[in-house]
Parts: structure tokens; sequence; C-alpha cells
């Protein structure tokens, strides 16, 4: 057996399996182009060694970082206008180990994790790769964040290239974040330390999040960063008060901000309410930021977690038509990587949400893909908060399988204690056992902690509809009401409300809502999903649910 360190490159062609299945004898053709003009040949003139052949897929040696990545961008360049063939190149610098007859080594393995990364007709290359390439190479590579592959323990700062006509070349760095230093008042050890814990945590916090990327001001030069990130602590008393505020540094101008309050008899207890409260509002705005990114590319040139934070976007509309969208971006980053764990569980999430705001039980077909599909997931991201939190939504809505949402409730608040959705899952789980004013509480903290969230209109329905279910009327006219007036156009939120007046022997009131409920549209809608209702209050949902 010999080893050595090589550049590694992987080459994949896009859609193939589809090409063959729609004309075998146009998708073997393209592979020979492939081989005979367009990839081979370049790859030669640089210096490229084809170690194998795999059908679609190639894996090849250079002896020069540097003669990889031009390969690379003058293959993807020639390639940008044909119009069958569209390929994904990932690079990496690794050890193989060969004998006579084949090659191995985790080098490779993680060049082909880094390719199954990279948007269609672009580069995807590793951390390794870019700090050997000189200043003006790496000068056409844009921050493409943090990634967690399989198998290794950290996750790994990638960055791409991908052709953008009309420019150098160079587009889609994901927003950046410099954390400052953290004000405080009073100036005493205590506050001081209080601010230091509150910064350390936020910067881990948000570094788990994808599509931004973090540095510490302290630690390293900032000056390329998107925005800066502020913040205060201020004691006084028995309370403490924690503001964080975004600030452009393009212009100076503050894009975000945000005061949390609570109690500081527990200095433990204060820190992390505020840094649940600040982490989830972040992660809106983090989510945001990306968006806002890839608005201008199409969706043919996305990468898979390109596709995923489009799809999220899509999610915080919060309409049917949006989340349907979201459904197909989502089907796309599944063809370009079937084993995607955070793409199938946003689909199984699409799906769930889709059929609760029709009020619709899936059909077996998509409930059996649903169960393969979690199953994958769950072995390929086993310490997401988010898979396992899909997961239990699965289970409670579709399986009624009570103890395995409450045991994924558990395992989820061990990954992520701060992870905002679990209260919805707790309120969901103690509405389907009948404990209301359990539900009640949960739904509370939800609602009180996602303010800033497109969701709230949703939250309050839930609310209102464990207040019904608990007797609490008024309550429920209330959450109604104000869930109406976020969504004025949404006739659910007038039933749920037409429904606690009457409980309330207010029928005036109630026939006047029902009455302008006819007048709306009786289309479904996403705020008005209904949670799990326990089997004894089921006859509200002929109530609530939309009329096609």
């Amino acid at each position: 057996m010999r080893s050595r360190i090589t550049t590694l490159m992987v080459v994949d062609m896009v859609g193939y399996s589809s090409m063959m299945n729609a004309n075998q004898d146009a998708a073997i053709e393209a592979v020979r182009e492939l081989k005979r003009d367009q990839l081979e040949p370049v790859l030669a003139d640089f210096g490229g060694e084809v170690l194998k052949r795999m059908g679609d897929g190639w894996i090849v040696a250079f002896a020069s970082i540097g003669a990889a990545l031009d390969s690379a961008i003058q293959v993807q360049s020639n390639l940008y206008d044909h119009p069958t063939i569209k390929l994904r190149i990932g690079c990496h610098l690794g050890e193989i180990v060969e004998d006579d007859d084949d090659f191995y080594g985790t080098g490779v393995n993680i060049t082909q994790r880094i390719q199954t990364e990279a948007p269609p007709g672009g580069v995807m290359v590793s951390e390794d790769f870019y700090r050997q390439l000189s200043t003006e190479q790496s000068a056409v590579l844009s921050d493409a964040g943090t990634f967690s592959l399989k198998n290794i323990s950290q996750p790994v700062r990638l960055y791409q290239w991908r052709l953008a006509p009309g420019s150098t070349g160079k587009s889609g760095d994901v927003p950046s974040i410099a954390f400052q230093a953290f004000d405080y008042a009073p100036v005493d050890p205590e506050t001081k330390a209080l601010a230091g814990d509150l910064r350390d945590q936020l910067i881990v916090r948000v570094s788990r999040r994808k599509g931004v990327s973090v540095f510490d001001a302290s630690a390293k030069s900032v000056e390329a960063a998107t925005y800066d990130l502020r913040g205060r602590v201020r004691i006084a008393g028995r309370r403490g008060r924690f503001t964080i505020t975004l600030v452009s540094r393009a212009n100076a101008r503050p894009v975000w901000s945000q005061t949390y309050e609570a109690q500081t008899e527990d200095v433990f207890d204060f820190c992390d309410t505020v840094l649940e409260q600040a982490e989830g509002d972040l992660r809106l705005q983090t989510n945001a930021f990306d968006g806002d990114r890839l608005a201008g590319l199409p969706v043919d040139d996305l990468s898979v977690s390109e596709l995923r934070a489009r799809a999220a976007n899509e999610f915080y509309k919060v309409t049917m038509e949006s989340w349907e969208e979201a459904l197909s971006l989502i089907e796309r980053a599944i063809s370009l990587n079937p084993l995607d764990g955070m793409s199938l569980c946003m689909r199984v999430e699409a799906q769930l949400m889709l059929h609760g705001a029709r009020y619709k039980i899936m059909s077996a077909e998509i409930k059996k893909r649903c169960e393969e599909v979690l199953n994958t997931a769950v072995m390929q991201e086993p310490k997401s908060d988010y898979v396992i939190w899909v997961r239990a939504n699965f289970r409670l809505a579709v399986q009624d399988d009570i103890s395995g949402a409450l045991a994924d409730l558990k395992r989820g608040r061990q990954l992520n204690p701060a992870y905002l959705e679990n209260h919805e899952l707790e309120g969901q789980i103690l509405l389907r056992r009948s404990e209301f004013a359990g539900a009640d509480a949960a739904f509370s903290r939800l609602v009180e902690r996602g303010e800033q969230d497109p969701l709230q209109p949703y939250r309050l329905f839930m609310r209102g509809i464990a207040r019904y279910c608990g007797g609490n009327f008024e309550g429920s006219v209330e959450d109604a009401s104000a869930a109406y007036d976020m969504r004025p156009n949404e006739a659910g939120h007038l039933k749920l409300r037409a429904m606690a007046l009457t409980e309330m022997q207010l029928h005036e009131q109630a026939q006047a809502c029902l009455q302008a409920a006819r007048q709306l549209s009786q289309a479904p809608m996403m705020t008005t999903k209904p949670p799990v209702l326990p089997p004894d209050m089921r006859w509200m949902l002929d109530r609530l649910k939309p009329v096609f």
C-alpha cells in the first residue's frame, strides 16, 4: 500500500438518473461527450490524473492545487450554456492510499461529500484547499459557510465558485456577523462577567446556524464582515435588560435591534431566558439574510444548502402558495442529494403543514414515504434538534404515538434547550392528552417569545383552540381576534372566535363573526392549521375547516 497527499477532485453530472430514465441513448452520449470533449481534455491540460470513472462521475488527482481550481473553473465556464450537461465539482487536499488494484482514504470520502454541497454549474472546495491558493485565486471564491459532513466530527468551512455572467465571477458570499465586545452597567466584576458569558454563549449558538458566518471581533480582524453585532447588559435591582443590535458595516446603519428582560435573582436562569429569546430572533434574521443573498439566483443554479435556505424563506411567508413552492425547492434539493437529512425533514414538515391546513389525512403512500424519509434523516442527522422535532410532530400528528413524541421532545431539549419550536411540540402533546391548562402554558411561552415570528398568527390560533378546549372562552376570543388582526383575510380565525362567543352566550357577536367569515375566501390557510386534538374534541374540525 502506498499513501500520498494530493489534490483531489470529484466531478458529478447533475440529473443523470433522470436523463437515463427519459432517454438512455442521450444520457450515454452526454457522458461520452464529457469524456471526449468537455471534461477529460481540459483536466489533462492542467495536469489532472483520472483515478476512477464511475458512470456519470470522475475522481481526479492533481499535483497542483491552483491547477485543480483553474481546470474546474474552465470546465464549468465552457459548459455554462450547454443545453443538457451540468456538473458539480468538489475539491479537497487529502490523503489517498493505493495498491495495484484500487485507491482508498478519507480524503476521497470527504471530497465526495464536498461535491454534493456544490451548486450545479459550480465548484465547492474545502478550507484546507482554500488556504493553499494564491491571493488572486482565492479572491474568486465565495465563503459558503460551515457544513456538517457525515463522519466528520466538527463543522467544516467551504468555499464556492459559480459563474456570474456580467460580474467578476464571484457571487454568493454568506452574510457574516462580527460580535463586538458587549457594554455593561453597572461597571463591576459581576456584570462584566455576565456580559462576557452572554456574548460567548451567543457566539456559539449562532455559529451552529447555516447561512451565516460568525466572527469573534476580539480574536481576529473582521474588516470584511457584513454586520456588527453589538450588545449591552444593564442590571438594576432584581431585573436585567439585554439589548442586541445588528449594524450594517457598509453604511453604519442599524438594521435590527431587540431588548430582552428577565429577573436576575438567579443569574444562570437570566442567561438561559434571554439567550433563548435572542437565539430564536437571530435565527429569523439570519434566515432573512440568506434569502436576500439568494434572491437573484436561478433555482437551477442553487446548491442543496441554498435550496433549503430559499425554501425556509418560503416557509416564513406563511401562505399555501409559498409552502407549495418550498416543497418544490426541497424536492429539487433531494434530487441533488437523496440522503440529505435536513432536506428530507423539510419535505416531511411541508407535507404535515399542507395536509393539516387542508384538514386532510395523509394517504397511506405518503405516510409510508414520510416514515422511510424520517428514518434516513435521523440516521444522517442524529444531533439535529430540527430533525428530532419533525419526527416528533409526525409521530404525534400522523401515528398518534404520544410516547414516541415525548421521547423525541426529551431528546430535542437535550440537544438544544433553547429550541423555540419545542414549546409548540410540548403544547401539542399536552393538548392531545387533554391537559388543556398545560397546553395553554406551553403555547403561551411560544407566543411570548415569538413576537417577531411570521408564524405568530398560527401560534395564537393553536393557543386559542387550547383555551377553548379548557373552557377559557374569553382567552380564546382574545387569541382568535389577535390572529385575525394579523391575517384579516383568513376565515378560520373568525370561526374560532364565533365558537368561543357562542359559548359565552354572545350570540349576536358570534353570528356577526360567522357572517364576516362567509365573505372571506374559504380556501385553506396555513395559519389556521389545527393542532392535534384529543378524540372527544375532534368535532371542532368540522366547524373550523375551510369549505372548498
